[in-house]
């Protein structure tokens, strides 16, 4: 979990809140906000940032353009507040240190279509990929694991 000093961008009815301090591509960025439109039941949310597409791209799936069907959503409560934490080690697609910056829309329109739409925004940056770490236990159950696929294939060769 990564504690953090939030200040929010504002725009129109839309609110988003994300942590000042760099992180570590593998990181849980949390995100937050606040939206006075009523009878809302979700936000949406989408990035650009270095490699993606200029339109905004889903935050859980990279590869998909924002404004064409695909959207990360969060759900609004009854008083307006928004919460979604973006797991940056489990997406599709490839992030690459650098800034990026998180939109969020009461509509889901991508960034091409939005015109004078309500939004807010706030930068995301990574610094760099967190590393692997390959602990004791684990390097049994790898070994385990390729003894007992040795013994598979090698019982499955045909004389």
């Amino acid at each position: 979990m990564v504690l953090f000093a939030a200040v929010p961008v504002t725009a129109d009815q839309l609110t988003i809140t994300a942590p000042e301090q760099s992180h570590t591509i593998g990181d849980e960025v949390f995100l937050s906000g606040t939206t006075a439109k009523s009878n809302i039941i979700a936000v949406y949310l989408f990035v650009t940032g270095p490699g993606l597409d200029a339109r905004g791209v889903c935050l859980e799936n990279l590869n998909l353009p924002a404004g064409q069907g695909y959207f990360t959503s969060a759900f609004v409560n009854p008083d307006g507040t928004w919460h979604y934490a973006w797991n940056t080690a489990f997406l599709s697609g490839r992030l690459v240190p650098g800034t990026y910056t998180v939109y969020v829309v009461n509509v889901p329109l991508g960034l091409n279509r939005l015109g004078k739409t309500a939004m807010a925004t706030t930068n995301v940056t990574f610094t760099g990929r967190k590393e692997l770490e390959l602990a004791p236990g684990n390097l049994i159950l790898c070994f385990g694991g390729l003894l007992i696929a040795g013994l598979i294939l090698g019982g499955t060769r045909k004389k």
